[in-house]
This record gives C-alpha cells, structure tokens and sequence, in this order.
C-alpha cells in the first residue's frame, strides 16, 4: 500500500453540507449540570421492577410507620374488573407489634406507605396495598440420640437451632419451608444419631394467641416442601419456647 498516495486522497476529501445544523446548543452550562444530575438521581430512585417496590417499601422512612414483610405481584388478570389494565399491582404488607409478632398493617400505615410510593412509580402503575395472611405453626420433632450423650441437652441444643432456623427475620412472604432442609440440620446437631421424624403443625385460633386463619399443612406437602398458598401468606413460629417439642426416641 502507498501510504503517501493515501495520506494525500484522505487529505484532499472535503464535505459541504448545503443546509447548516441546528438544534443544537453551545453546551451544558453549570446550571444545567446541576439541574440534570437532580433529574438523574431522581430517576435512579424510580421503581421499575416488582423487587424495586419491595425495596422501596422497605425503605418507608420510620416516622411514617414500619413495613415487617413485603410481597409484589401483579393481579391475576382473572380479578381484573371491566375497564381495568394489566399494570395494576398487588403489594401485600405486614407489620410487627410490640413483641416483633407478625400483624396485619394499620389504615394509617397502609395509607402512608401508599403515599411514599406514589412519588416513586411508574404513571401507569396502580398499587393496591392488601394484607397477608399470617399462619401459625408448631415443630414436633422426634431423634435418636448417641450413646453417652445427655438426652435433655441435645434436645435443648436441637430447639435451639429450630429458633434461629424460624427466627421471623429470616422469612418472608410465599417462601415455603423445606423439611429435607430440617433433617439436615437437626442431624448435624452434636449428639444425634438419627432424625426420626419432623412435623410441621398448624397453630391458630385468637383465644389462644394464634392467628385466625388454618392451613392444611398435609394437603401442602409435596417433595418434602410445605408450600405456601395461592394467597401470599408468611409461616410464622410465633411462639418458639412453647411450639417447639422434641422427643428423644430408641433407635
């Protein structure tokens, strides 16, 4: 290749444009970088996906209320009424009382959190705040310990690691539970042998503290997992010092 020839022709290559650009400006002014970085961040807050309103939820400012457990999905189209689009969204709440057991979310927090995300969604998007359902639930547990091992010790070390495995602040909406997951960690537990059985059972009733709603926990089990129900719901271990029971069983 003659570098000198081509040097020459790409030197000698004019454009005329025979009407003249417009729209265009002398550039951003410090004004105007300031006015759209505000914009940018601003935009950056918007929420877009179902995780970004359980995000931004959370994020409820606490002199306006505390949101425990959230949960998004958009309305089954079969619930639509006439007239109604697709982009109507289900945000499902729950709160804590004043012993961190789970409730459903007063009218004013609800209202408040309806207000706080209506400056982050999209103009399009309709929010209906509904309440989760709260279901109750026991553990019944039955192991065989090894020889030369306190009996009552690892029972209390096993009702120990059900606590932290159900402590609330690990569970949210429509997450099931996966006993294979209990097998495994009752049977690493120092002391025992075997993991004979582990029952989830359904707690509720007012009067005794519970929550109104049953579930049927049998009916949910299919390959070792208790699924939640069609309606968002969170299990709840309300009472761990008294709904935790293990026994110690002969091999």
């Amino acid at each position: 290749m003659d570098f000198t020839l081509a040097n020459a022709v790409f030197n000698s290559v004019a454009v005329l444009n025979p009407f003249s650009s417009d729209g265009g400006g002398a550039g951003d002014s410090d004004d105007d970088i300031r006015m759209k970085a505000m914009s940018t961040f601003t935009t950056q807050q918007r929420v877009i996906t179902l995780d970004d309103y359980i995000v931004r939820a959370m994020s409820l400012p606490s002199n306006y209320g505390n949101v425990a457990k959230v949960y998004v999905e958009s309305e089954k189209i079969s619930n639509l009424l006439p007239g109604e689009t697709p982009s109507i969204l289900n945000l499902y709440v729950l709160s804590y009382d004043v012993s961190k057991k789970l409730r459903t979310a007063s009218s004013a927090l609800k209202q408040n959190l309806s207000t706080y995300l209506s400056q982050y969604r999209m103009m399009n998007d309709s929010i209906k705040i509904k309440d989760a359902f709260v279901i109750n639930i026991g553990v019944d547990f039955e192991i065989v310990v090894l020889p030369n091992y306190n009996n009552n010790l690892v029972i209390s070390n096993c009702i120990s690691k059900l606590k932290d495995y159900f402590n609330i602040d690990n569970w949210q909406i429509n997450e099931p539970i996966m006993l294979r997951d209990l097998y495994i960690m009752l049977d690493n537990v120092d002391g025992v042998q075997n993991v004979k059985t582990v029952n989830i059972t359904n707690k509720y009733g007012s009067l005794l503290g519970y929550s109104n709603y049953s579930y049927d926990i049998p009916g949910a089990i299919s390959n070792n997992v208790i699924y939640p129900s069609l309606d968002p719901m969170v299990f709840e271990l309300k009472y761990p010092d008294n709904d935790i029971k293990g026994r110690v069983v002969p091999f």
